[in-house]
């Protein structure tokens, strides 16, 4: 019997490429994970795929949009399992934030490229940029979190906004610092510290605003 017109092995001209994507895809994760971002190159990424380097060009072009890809692609699931632990977690502060926190953690550090990831975010300007944009977006979750649990005794304004960063700014480079290696920590410790660092961001707010009101 004849395979259907425009199919090879079964699949269709776009199935395949599909699939060489694919397969690019996680023969870059492998190469993160194992050399860091530093170690995306074209051959490396094509023989680990088995595939012909004119695939690659075909498929992504150029290493960084491939790379770009995969982090949007993975801080996405990390931030997709946290609201997932924020939707079914108890409404106490407390209880809720470790929860969130441990998720965040645990997505991050026992998953081999996200894990290297995170510490290559200062590798090159977009993923600097990457970095911004996560601190954002985690600041912004500590700042609803806190309306929601809270109501009217949560503290608002430019000057919450700017705390929340501060402390998301400073969590993320104590988590980057564990994940290096650099701190003598284990994980129950790191939980522990995030969770009592993010519980006095009213107070550090609450503090400047005392301190700017008298300057």
């Amino acid at each position: 019997m004849e395979a259907p017109r425009g199919r090879y092995a079964g699949l269709s001209a776009d199935e395949r490429r599909s699939q060489r994507r694919e397969q690019l895809r996680a023969a870059a994760l492998d190469v993160i994970a194992e050399e860091g971002v530093a170690g995306l190159k074209v051959r490396a990424l094509s023989v680990r795929a088995g595939l012909n380097d004119r695939y690659f060009y075909e498929a992504y072009g150029h290493t960084d949009r491939l790379l770009y890809e995969l982090v949007d692609e993975q801080l996405a699931e990390v931030v997709a399992a946290v609201m997932g632990v924020i939707a079914t977690a108890p409404a106490d502060t407390r209880i809720r934030l470790r929860a969130v926190i441990e998720a965040g953690v645990t997505a991050i550090a026992d998953h081999p490229a996200r894990r290297r990831l995170a510490i290559d975010m200062q590798t090159t300007e977009e993923l600097r940029n990457r970095r911004t944009d996560l601190v954002g977006v985690v600041a912004q979750v500590m700042l609803d979190q806190g309306r929601e649990l809270l109501g009217d005794a949560a503290v608002t304004g430019l000057h919450s906004e700017l705390a929340a960063r501060t402390v998301a700014h400073g969590g993320l480079e104590i988590l980057i610092e564990w994940l290096r290696g650099e701190l003598d920590i284990d994980r129950a410790q790191l939980v522990d510290f995030l969770v009592a660092m993010i519980l006095t961001a009213s107070e550090i707010t609450t503090t400047v605003q005392r301190e700017m009101s008298t300057s």
